[in-house]
């Protein structure tokens, strides 16, 4: 009787930590999404003011997208040296693995 009641005691504490753990990986996955959006956040924050910064460069036009350290440039520049200095300084922000280039040429009037 002692066995059979130690044996239900083990399953039951063994199920109900089963249970709990779904809750808390989900309660961690969340946290985790919402600091790596904080972190994309202000890694493209860092790149656009960065841009912003760098002297010869007009970067009024020119964004910055940031995803686990992948940074994107999305927006229009004067002509194409614009665009791989755009894309040079992004390269040289700390934090950035990759840039991807997709700046276009201003049509002349707008």
């Amino acid at each position: 009787m002692k066995s059979i009641n130690t044996f239900l005691a083990a399953v039951v504490a063994v199920s109900a930590i089963v249970a709990t753990v779904p809750v808390v990986g989900a309660q961690e996955a969340g946290a985790t999404k919402s600091s790596v959006r904080a972190a994309d956040r202000q890694l493209a924050k860092k790149v656009q003011t960065t841009l912003y910064k760098q002297k010869g460069l007009e970067s009024a036009d020119v964004h910055a997208v940031a995803r686990g350290g992948k940074v994107t440039l999305v927006g229009m520049a004067p002509d194409q040296t614009q665009i791989d200095l755009a894309a040079k300084v992004a390269e040289g922000v700390p934090g950035v693995s990759s840039v991807k280039n997709n700046l276009t040429v201003e049509e002349a009037g707008h």
